[in-house]
């Protein structure tokens, strides 16, 4: 278990060094990723609650992965891209109602 979380470190800080994360997102705990968006509490992305899914169904298809290239906002909740592509309310639980903010964004 150790070498593994070495290794989601190493990975983080080559693909940071790369330019593959945005200045706005920082690695937390192993596997987790916090984005913390201008007027928003911070959102922490836990890779062990998505493990039933594939990198590759979100890493390159949905989050591109290259440097500057994603920026959400509050609109593109409702519009079913980025988080929104499984969080429509049928795949994962929604994102567009302002009840849905909490179950990501945390103080």
């Amino acid at each position: 278990m150790r070498n593994s979380c070495k290794y989601v470190l190493i990975l983080a800080g080559i693909l940071f060094a790369l330019g593959f994360a945005a200045p706005d997102v920082q690695a937390a705990k192993p596997g987790k990723v916090v984005f913390t968006p201008a007027g928003a509490d911070p959102v922490t992305f836990d890779h062990e609650t998505h493990k039933a899914m594939k990198c590759n169904e979100c890493h390159t298809k949905i989050f591109k992965m290259k440097k500057g290239n994603f920026t959400m906002n509050k609109d593109d909740h409702a519009k079913g891209v980025f988080c929104g592509v499984c969080h429509d309310g049928k795949k994962a639980f929604a994102q567009t109602t302002e009840a849905d903010c909490s179950k990501c964004h945390k103080k």
